[in-house]
């Protein structure tokens, strides 16, 4: 019997085809068209092959990704529609993690949820306590064991399982106190980082336990600061007051890195580089990637992104820019890309970096 549509191409020839797709996006757009197709592409989905960072960047009317190694920007790729009686509601914000989910908000009745823009998944998560309405600060962070969040002072947890009957978000007692600017997952562990005090106090993701807390290097207190997670070693990124008068050259003064599984208490040394490595760093987090296979990342480079403010434009519009700060040079250039000349509304959330991955964790 002849083919009567695209469902119906032979799966033989529909796994030969998705066995030659090396792009992950073309891989989620193969899943997409339909249930045969979704079955065919199961064996490219096993393996992608590895895939340097995206960028998630909040615009209207749909969120935008953008792939530096294509240089090509793509609307909202799979993320799932709001329920249509939900469509009066105001725009969700979006805050990616790097472990391919993102975190939705909405901010009309705080409704939450985790979304995957590669694969289109949703896990619904129980509703944001009233007080995640009075500010546009976010930090979190995915794990295998829960979401954790926090808009300012005090962590909530959530359960990795949010249909439980016990499920809800819950504070962490241990850190009433603290102060988050960010949290990153990796290997079992939350870290949740101080910007205003460059404090970092790490915490076992199963028990909620505060297993070392690692302070600021001696140095002045830096305007902005960023922390990024590679297995045992944690880096710190810092930029002082008066760099501020110096322009885009250089992006960061100080670098420093440490073992928090080595000496306790851990203590911070300065950083020389990072070797054949890239760090990716933005408000929400940080992370490292070997740069063997990914011709357009450079080694002992920390990359960035900046937005600037559009003059005389209502809604206010701004323009994103990509930056690579050279470990070696101490030195920054701005990437030469599509993204540079692009102006977009100005949303609350932030620009943000997200590894792109079939894994639903």
């Amino acid at each position: 019997m002849a083919a009567t549509g695209w469902s119906d191409l032979p799966s033989e020839l529909l796994t030969d085809i998705a066995g030659g797709i090396t792009e992950l996006a073309d891989i989620a757009r193969f899943r997409s068209v339909c249930s045969s197709w979704r079955s065919a592409a199961r064996d490219a989905a096993a393996a992608p092959p590895p895939q340097p960072p995206w960028l998630l960047l909040p615009s209207s009317p749909s969120w935008l990704f953008f792939c530096p190694r294509e240089d090509r920007i793509y609307p909202n790729l799979r993320l799932p529609r709001p329920a249509a009686e939900a469509h009066h509601r105001r725009r969700r914000r979006l805050y990616a993690s790097p472990h391919g989910w993102a975190l939705a908000i909405d901010p009309t009745d705080l409704a939450a949820s985790l979304v995957h823009p590669f694969t289109g998944a949703t896990r619904q998560l129980p509703r944001l306590p009233s007080f995640f309405a009075e500010t546009d600060d976010m930090a979190w962070d995915w794990s295998p064991h829960g979401v954790m969040a926090s808009c300012g002072e005090g962590l909530l947890f959530c359960g990795a399982d949010p249909t439980a009957a016990a499920s809800s978000w819950a504070p962490i007692p241990a850190l009433a106190d603290c102060n988050a600017s960010s949290i990153n997952y990796a290997g079992g562990e939350f870290f949740v980082f101080e910007e205003d005090v460059c404090r970092t106090t790490v915490v076992d993701a199963v028990t909620l336990a505060v297993a070392a807390v690692i302070p600021a290097p001696a140095v002045e207190l830096p305007a902005e600061a960023r922390v990024a997670v590679a297995g045992d070693e944690l880096f710190l990124l810092v930029k002082s007051k008066w760099m501020y008068l110096f322009g885009d050259d250089v992006d960061f003064s100080k670098a420093f890195h440490v073992n928090h599984r080595g000496v306790n208490p851990p203590a911070w040394q300065e950083l020389a580089g990072i070797g054949d490595r890239a760090l990716f760093v933005d408000s929400l987090h940080g992370f490292a990637v070997p740069t063997a296979g990914f011709g357009n990342l450079e080694n002992n480079t920390i990359y960035s992104v900046s937005s600037k403010e559009v003059n005389n434009r209502r809604p206010t519009t701004v323009n994103y820019n990509v930056s690579a700060f050279s470990l070696e040079s101490r030195s920054s250039k701005k990437l030469a890309c599509r993204l540079n000349d692009r102006e977009m509304a100005m949303r609350a959330e932030t620009p943000s970096w997200i590894l792109p991955s079939l894994d639903e964790g």
